[in-house]
């Protein structure tokens, strides 16, 4: 049976995805900004795929990530 992600995992994501910043995000859902990124991190396993770009400064979301904001 495939794990299904969390109401939280998918509370933080809409938040970042939202936001457009961890940290602004993680000040939204009160809570630190290492556990929203842990969390976003365990979501990109379930998912297994990356949903945020990590690779430069720049926030944005992958293909995946803009799919998974929108659905959620």
């Amino acid at each position: 049976m495939t794990p299904l992600p969390t109401l939280r995992q998918l509370q933080f994501f809409a938040a970042l995805a939202r936001r457009r910043s961890f940290s602004k995000a993680a000040e939204d859902c009160l809570v630190s900004q290492s556990t929203l990124s842990s969390a976003v991190k365990e979501l990109e396993g379930l998912v297994g795929r990356p949903l945020v770009d990590r690779t430069s400064r720049a926030f944005g979301l992958t293909p995946a990530g803009e799919e998974v904001a929108a659905r959620s």
